[in-house]
């Protein structure tokens, strides 16, 4: 395997060592440190993204940056993003009372990016309701 536990890529063989120790180059020698390299470059992440990754990316605690806008649900978010969903999602105090089909126009406190269903024919609520995406639905 040429990646260890920590991600440092290992050769099998040294060249200059096999030179200070008389050993000639031989095709099966090369063959073998050319197939590490090849499952070495094979286990590398491509810049252009044409590949999918095959397991977690673990970021060390860094940041990623300069994330474009996401545009569908898979997608990651920027921050610019969630500071824009202030407006639209949905923070009510004080009393409301709604009957069939009820549109709520408030400010927003707390953005989420997950939707919540409400089923209920009576719902009372006091304090802070935080609806996440800005979204109630009443059957």
């Amino acid at each position: 395997m040429p990646f260890d536990s920590q991600g440092n890529f290992s050769r099998i063989y040294s060249w200059e060592q096999d030179r200070i120790n008389d050993i000639d180059i031989v095709s099966d020698r090369h063959d073998e440190e050319d197939d590490n390299f090849a499952a070495g470059l094979n286990n590398c992440m491509l810049r252009d993204g044409r590949c999918t990754m095959s397991g977690n990316l673990n970021m060390g605690n860094f940041q990623i940056k300069n994330v474009a806008n996401g545009n569908s649900n898979s997608d990651a978010v920027n921050r610019s993003q969630l500071n824009s969903v202030d407006g639209n999602a949905l923070h009510k105090s004080g009393t409301e009372t709604a009957s069939g089909a009820k549109t709520f126009s408030t400010s927003v406190t707390t953005p989420t990016m997950t939707a919540t269903t409400l089923t209920a024919t009576t719902a009372t609520i006091s304090g802070t309701l935080n609806i996440p995406g800005g979204r109630i639905w009443i059957a």
